[in-house]
Formats: structure tokens, sequence, C-alpha cells
């Protein structure tokens, strides 16, 4: 008890003295509370010749049937260690429109008034939302919302095209749990109307879509949908929360929109990745650089360094290995082997396979 004592004496003095020094002083700024929150959770390396970018195209605010700010949801973003965000209010669909009075591209305004602080690109978008069989899709790159707002949602789209949109699919699977590419749908690829394909969105994924990318040469989308506070929606220390990994030629809206119509990116969603065969081995090759030693016939001893914090599950004949974030691991194989990563997906049915010696 006594301890307790001389700490508090310690402490008050402590505080009064430091408080002294405030006499006469008409302000304080204390700058380093200032700082930019740095969230270094999630590292995943730049492939070659391109920046590694995370994002997520699919966020929703107050200003449609969000529940927070969309100043916050950037916030949000910054927290998660994103590059960038999309902000994607419903067109059709707006909730709050009894005291929420604003047009289309309002939230976005908001929002990217806190771009620089955050630290995170801001992108305009809004969600064309109406029933299957067209369902509901993501107009990205916007430069004027308000023109998706016509009761045709074909000349939505086009009105969209003209501004030089990127068009997501979103939610394939959703709502009736049936991932179904409508007449429509391969109409519009068909026109080359629609770009992208959501495969995951917040807490569910669609397998059967995966080869809907790789069959039409689409680009793999992954994204939270967040409407929600995100720290309550995905309660857990491990970052779940789906995003799309872009691999962009700069850190900026035209990189990150040139990137996405050269299908250059992989869906991050818990432990799983979901890409093309040709940017998963680029992210692979990236991520886990090897050397081969002890080399002994056509045996020989490879050691893994993991330089992201993404989990790799690696099939090596019966063998099944985990190599965690920023892990070592050091193994025997064959020159001749092949590795089976299996939290990768090209399809629903096809993952990515790499030549021993092609790893390096």
């Amino acid at each position: 008890m006594k301890n307790v004592y001389l700490i508090a004496a310690f402490l008050l003095g402590y505080t009064t003295s430091a408080f002294a020094q405030y006499k006469g002083l008409d302000v304080v700024k204390v700058a380093d509370s200032q700082q930019l929150y740095e969230n270094e959770n999630i590292h995943i390396p730049n492939i070659d010749g391109y920046k590694t970018l995370k994002c997520d195209f699919h966020t929703h605010s107050i200003f449609s049937d969000g529940t927070i700010m969309p100043e916050e949801r950037v916030w949000e973003g910054n927290r998660r260690g994103l590059d960038a965000i999309a902000i994607t209010e419903h067109i059709e669909y707006r909730p709050h429109s009894s005291f929420i009075k604003a047009d289309h591209n309002e939230s976005y305004k908001i929002a990217k008034g806190v771009e620089k602080n955050a630290n995170i690109i801001v992108i305009l978008g809004a969600e064309i939302t109406r029933d299957k069989p067209l369902g509901h899709l993501n107009a990205l790159f916007l430069k004027d919302a308000n023109a998706l707002n016509v009761e045709d949602p074909l000349i939505a789209i086009d009105n969209a095209l003209e501004q030089g949109a990127f068009i997501m699919w979103n939610h394939p699977g959703w709502p009736n749990d049936t991932s179904t590419i409508y007449k429509v749908h391969q109409e519009l690829i068909k026109q080359k109307k629609i770009h992208g394909v959501e495969l995951v969105n917040g807490f569910e994924f669609y397998p059967i879509a995966f080869k809907f990318c790789k069959d039409h040469n689409l680009t793999y989308m992954g994204n939270t949908d967040i409407h929600g506070v995100y720290n309550q929606t995905y309660r857990t220390d491990k970052q779940y929360g789906p995003m799309t990994i872009v691999f962009a030629r700069e850190r900026s809206v035209e990189g990150i929109k040139e990137a996405l119509f050269a299908q250059r990116s992989v869906v991050k969603f818990g432990d799983m990745l979901i890409g093309s065969e040709s940017n998963l081995r680029a992210l692979v090759k990236a991520c886990l650089p090897y050397k081969i030693k002890s080399i002994k016939g056509n045996e020989a001893i490879m050691e893994i360094n993991n330089k992201s914090t993404l989990s790799f599950y690696l099939q090596l004949d019966s063998k099944i290995i985990s190599i965690l974030e920023y892990g070592y691991i050091e193994f025997k194989v064959r020159l001749d082997d092949k590795i089976k990563f299996t939290n990768t997906f090209i399809t629903d049915n096809s993952q990515l396979e790499i030549n021993i010696t092609e790893l390096k």
C-alpha cells in the first residue's frame, strides 16, 4: 500500500510541475497527436514493374443505406491499411433521403475532403440497384454519379461508360444463393460493358463465378460492401475483410483504373487468394523468394522466406506445408517437383501450381 501512495504522490507532483509550465500561454499545439494512423498489419510486396495496392471498391455511407458518414468510411480504410476506397452509394435506394438532402455526388465530395490527411485514394462510384436478372452493378471512376439516375438501367450503364467508367457486376450469388450468368450479363460482357465480377462480397464468396472471370477475361474483384462500422462488422484480430489487391503502375486514381481494365488484380479474403494464373504467380514469386541448397542428384533442400503478412499453404506430393506471415521454412524437394498452392484459386476447381525451378 505504501508503494501505491508513493507512486500517486510522484504522479501528482509531476503533473502539477508540468502544468505549471503552461502559465500565460495562449495555445499549446501537440503536433505528434496529429500524425497519421499507420496500419502495417497487412504488408504485400510490390511485384516486378508494379506497385501493390490494397483496395475496397464497394462501400456505403449514410447517404444511401449505410450507417456512418463518408469521411469515417475513409478513415476506416486508413486504419485497415488500404491504399484506395470507392464510395459507391445506391442510386435507386436511399432510405435516409427524408433527412439527407443531397445529390449522388455529395458523399464522395465529403469523403474526398479527408483524402489527403487519411493518405488514401478516394474513388467516385455508384451502385446501379435492380432485381435479378440484371442485379447490382458498381460503376467506378465516375465524373458525375447523377447521370446514372435514370429509369432504364442499361441507359445508366451507357451513361457511366461515356464517363470512362469501369463496370463491376456485384455479388452474383445474392440474394437467392444462386450464381447465374444470365443472358443480360452475357450480352453486356460481349459488348465490353461489364469489366469485372465481385467474387467475394462481405462474408460470402461465389466459387462458380470464379470461372466467369477466367472464361470471359474479366477482372477478379472482392470487396466488403460495408454498411456498418468496420470494426463491429469484422470482429477479429485478423483482418478478414475482403479486398482487391491491384498491381498498378502508380499509386493514383489513373494508375488503379488502368490496372483494373488490364485485369491486374487478386482478391484476398482471409487466407484465400483468387485471381488469374499470371497474377497469382507474380504475387507468389514476390512474396516467397527461395533458395535451393544442398543439392544431391535430383534432391535438394529448399528454404523460403515469406516477405509478406499473407499466409500460403503448399501441397508437395502428399505433404502439406504452411508458410505463415513473415515465416521461414526449410524442406526437402525433388527439382522436378510441382508445388500446388492450396489457398489460391483460379477457378472453383483450379489452383496455382508452380514448378520448383520457376519459383525464383
